[in-house]
């Protein structure tokens, strides 16, 4: 993803914060002191905040929407809206900027209507070494992606925050305000109707 203007600036204002091995604490507390700043009239500070949750933003919402440009302007739109209401803020940063961009994401699926979704070359770099496996992995993911794009939002997004992003069941509950038993079963809903999906393509 190529770096805003709002990125470069956060990570010329400070070094992007990191939580230790055994909590989120130390960077949630990170967040708040920073949140403090902005309010309080440096308004550059937020630049901290973008740096720091612009990639995992990023790949939400790419895997949502199947589309580096679109992703990129939901980010964008994100930040901008996160900034505004920033001291609507109550309890974690992280959870509370992450459910705009979901949102956001899921606002788009429902007002658009697509019957192809494809990724850029260059974001999905190629492990194999044939064009015969190549043009087999391209159209298999072409296929993912087509049956992606015709799932319900929230089963999209619990597949992808699971599958994709590789979070943990717990963390997405966190995330989206629910619990893991909720998650659990739409992503077995989602596994479910992509199979039905693909074998109808293979049957």
């Amino acid at each position: 993803m190529t770096a805003t203007p709002l990125q470069n600036q956060g990570a010329q204002t400070l070094g992007a914060g990191s939580a230790t091995p055994d909590g989120q604490a130390p960077l949630i507390d990170a967040d708040q002191e920073i949140i403090s700043k902005v309010l309080g009239g440096h308004k550059d500070a937020f630049g901290v905040l973008i740096t720091r949750y612009s990639d995992p933003l990023y790949r939400h919402a790419l895997g949502m929407t199947g589309s580096p440009d679109v992703a990129e302007d939901i980010l964008q739109a994100s930040f901008i809206k996160a900034y505004q209401h920033l001291g609507e803020v109550r309890g974690r940063f992280d959870a509370w900027v992450f459910r705009i961009v979901a949102n956001s994401c899921k606002d788009w699926l429902k007002n658009i209507r697509r019957t192809h979704v494809s990724y850029d070359e260059d974001d999905q770099p190629s492990t194999y070494s044939t064009p015969e496996e190549e043009m087999d992995r391209n159209e298999l993911r072409t296929d993912l992606q087509f049956a992606l794009a015709r799932l319900a939002p929230s089963l999209r997004e619990a597949f992808v925050m699971k599958h994709v992003e590789g979070r943990s069941y717990e963390e997405m509950a966190l995330l989206l305000e629910t619990t893991v038993g909720a998650l659990k079963m739409r992503v077995h809903r989602a596994r479910e109707a992509l199979q039905q999906l693909l074998e109808e393509k293979y049957a």
